[in-house]
């Protein structure tokens, strides 16, 4: 598994915790790809923020074809003007 840092923005979206073994609660979307936020560390405060958009900073890694995120940190964007960049 490769594990490499990105900074990821999107919305954060409810998992449901039947169909990740991990146990991933949500997930930040970005351009049609799914980060799972590993429910540890400051990813465990993102299940507070379903529908917020949010700047990730973590270590992502793939596993079975499901892109998972081990967040560092994130900070609450105020709008969505970055959908532009």
């Amino acid at each position: 598994m490769n594990k490499s840092p990105i900074t990821v923005r999107g919305y954060v979206a409810a998992v449901p915790r039947s169909v990740d073994a991990r146990q991933a609660r949500v997930a930040v979307v970005q351009d049609d790809v799914e980060y799972r936020i590993m429910p540890r560390g400051a990813g465990v405060d993102l299940d507070d923020e379903v529908s917020v958009p949010v700047e990730v900073s973590g270590i992502v890694e793939e596993a079975d074809g499901v892109v998972y995120l081990t967040v560092r940190g994130y900070k609450v964007l105020e709008d969505d003007s970055w959908l532009e960049e």
